[in-house]
């Protein structure tokens, strides 16, 4: 009788949603930014010569807006059961101590780093050089206290003019948490909806990212003090992120319908790969520093993310060549971890710079694997410390 039930209840439990190549679109998307930072620190001056490469990384290929695409249609996978109550506060906090924390580290180190730069030490200050240091470094500073309070209370992207930036990446937690409050809600309505309603969703919600460009384009400097301001400005205000998040949210529902399915055929999945990534990269060329700002944003922000959930959606049954080299074990393991050189590469490169040249192949190479090992190592530990504790509540 305990056999037939059981046999009965894995029947009918939910399947889970896992899609092991999206493990591998993680770690393509995290190194791409970590490359970004190194040649805007001019740690990749040895490849100016190849212009074909140069685009690439200064562009990059995968901007931000991979994150939150991929983010929505993951959560939305988690949250497939339409029943399934999914308390915010729970929720919220669940992810707040899982990132927030590393940020908050990352940003204190940051600071840390920022005042012996701006001391003026070469050197590591000694136990009676490190008031005379800490007096200097915040005297150079630009509204240190603000800065780092901004930072920490993940207001920073919002007012990013207010105060310096310490650990830039961390913008992106400002509008993934306000995605996260509105997960649940949107998951439990998107189930409701039918395939009309979602194909129109599938193409209203670029609506927002098109008319932001256009804006952006069309403006001028505004109230900020030239191009690299307002660029900073446009690029991380978090509601517009919004709208990518909630793009992959609705891809998941097509996914879920079969809407996709075409693409498990041989040879399809493959095609599509090898024609989107050529568009992605393809659309960094298109860009010119004598176009119109907002042609380059357009071009930039608002195409590659309707590029971005297409090759995500033919990653998704595991065929194809680069579905293949992402479900590589190793690539994998290092790909679940890849959030996490996102949020801590930048106070490191500020620390290598003060102990070598990054400039230099071998330093480069030092570099990445460092960051990536050390981030492995912490997403294993991470995982190996929650087993144990659910082993301990059987």
């Amino acid at each position: 009788m305990t056999d037939s039930v059981t046999n009965s209840s894995a029947k009918t439990a939910p399947k889970k949603n896992y899609f092991p190549a999206l493990d591998g679109l993680r770690l393509l998307a995290s190194v791409n930014i970590v490359l970004l930072h190194l040649a805007s620190s001019n740690a990749l001056g040895y490849l100016a010569d190849y212009k074909w490469l140069m685009p690439i990384l200064s562009a990059p290929a995968f901007a931000a807006g991979i994150f939150y695409v991929l983010a929505g249609f993951l959560f939305a996978s988690k949250f497939s059961d339409p029943d399934r109550r999914i308390p915010v506060i729970p929720f919220m906090f669940g992810r707040i101590s899982k990132l927030y924390r590393l940020h908050f580290f990352m940003t204190l180190l940051m600071f840390v780093a920022m005042i012996v730069k701006f001391s003026g030490y070469t050197h590591l200050p000694g136990l009676s050089e490190v008031s005379d240091c800490v007096s200097k470094g915040l005297a150079n500073m630009t509204h240190p206290w603000r800065s780092l309070i901004l930072h920490l209370t993940l207001t920073w992207s919002i007012v990013p003019d207010l105060g310096m930036k310490l650990n830039e990446p961390s913008w992106s937690l400002t509008s993934f948490f306000i995605c996260y409050a509105i997960t649940p809600w949107f998951s439990r309505w998107l189930f409701k909806q039918n395939n009309r309603t979602l194909w129109i969703l599938f193409g209203t919600l670029f609506i927002p990212g098109i008319l932001w460009a256009i804006f952006f384009g069309f403006s001028g400097n505004l109230w900020f003090d030239g191009y690299g301001a307002k660029y900073r400005f446009f690029h991380i205000f978090a509601p517009v992120r919004i709208f990518e998040y909630l793009f992959g949210m609705v891809l998941f529902r097509l996914y879920n319908e079969g809407c996709f399915d075409y693409l498990k055929k041989n040879f399809v999945s493959g095609i599509a790969q090898f024609v989107v990534l050529a568009a992605i990269y393809g659309s960094l060329f298109i860009m010119s520093p004598k176009a119109n700002p907002g042609w380059n944003y357009f071009a930039h922000h608002s195409v590659p993310v309707m590029l971005y959930g297409l090759f995500l959606v033919s990653l998704l049954c595991g065929k194809g060549f680069m579905a293949r080299l992402f479900t590589v074990g190793i690539v994998r393991k290092v790909g679940k971890a890849s959030f996490y050189p996102y949020l801590i590469h930048l106070p490191i490169m500020t620390i290598a710079w003060g102990m070598c040249n990054l400039n230099q192949p071998a330093n480069t190479v030092k570099f990445m694997l460092f960051v990536y090992t050390v981030s492995t190592l912490y997403s294993e530990f991470k995982t190996w410390r929650h087993k144990k504790a659910k082993e301990k509540g059987k």
